[in-house]
């Protein structure tokens, strides 16, 4: 096995711009809490000026960039150090560069698929089942029943929300980590039967065995409530299904 000197790695851009796309996906994930209150910290005036879409430009700049630098010839290894060590180097920075941006990609079209599947209400509210709710769906022990969040405020709630599903799903469907279209399905579909749901579901059984029409076909599986279809779920999944079939083989 080819041993890699980390030194001469860190010189490589492609690592660098992935090492900081890491790092903001994981701070979704992690400490969404700490970031909120940063944002909130931050004075109105400058608030004002950030779109509410900034995460999501951010994370498709960060895919972008790293495509780009992929094609930039770097400085050459330092001497001594072997032409098949810069080239395991290179070809392992890339390719986690390749799967930190489908998983950034994967996360911009869940949420964009999510904001019309939840609907956002800024005032907490008792949902149908009487479980306090803000924003996108989000629901825990920080909801508040009549408590207002500010649109960016909701809009960090989902990314996070949606990035733990994220994250749950490949943890028991690694094999999505390549695959963005798919791995936005599957966090879409996570809201509504858990990452729990999911994982133990036919669909994760058919993505393991490498049979990706199969398992896409059946998310519309999941359109009951109550024993009964329900055809806003039926819509729903429709729209999962068809972003789960994207890019796969007719």
């Amino acid at each position: 096995m080819t041993s890699i000197d980390w030194r001469e790695a860190s010189r490589w851009w492609s690592l660098q711009v992935s090492a900081v796309g890491s790092v903001l996906f994981a701070s979704l994930a992690l400490i969404p809490d700490q970031l909120l209150a940063l944002w909130n910290m931050m004075p109105a005036e400058v608030r004002a000026h950030v779109p509410a879409r900034a995460a999501n430009m951010i994370g498709m700049a960060l895919f972008i960039l790293v495509m780009i630098v992929r094609l930039i010839p770097q400085r050459p290894p330092a001497a001594g150090v072997l032409s098949s060590k810069a080239g395991a180097v290179k070809g392992k920075a890339a390719g986690a560069g390749a799967l930190a941006g489908a998983a950034a990609i994967a996360l911009t079209m869940a949420v964009a698929g999510l904001k019309p599947d939840e609907g956002k209400r800024n005032i907490s509210y008792l949902d149908i089942v009487r479980v306090p709710t803000s924003c996108y769906g989000h629901t825990g022990p920080d909801v508040v029943v009549g408590q207002y969040r500010t649109d960016a405020q909701c809009e960090l709630l989902l990314r996070d929300d949606a990035a733990k599903h994220l994250s749950g799903a490949l943890a028991c469907s690694p094999m999505l980590a390549d695959r963005p279209h798919q791995l936005a399905a599957v966090t879409r579909l996570t809201f509504n039967i858990g990452v729990r749901g999911y994982c133990t579901s036919s669909i994760a059984r058919h993505f393991a065995a490498g049979r990706w029409r199969e398992g896409c076909d059946r998310f519309l599986a999941f359109r009951y409530a109550g024993g009964r279809e329900v055809r806003g779920l039926l819509l729903r999944r429709q729209r999962e299904r068809t972003q789960c079939l994207t890019g796969l083989p007719a």
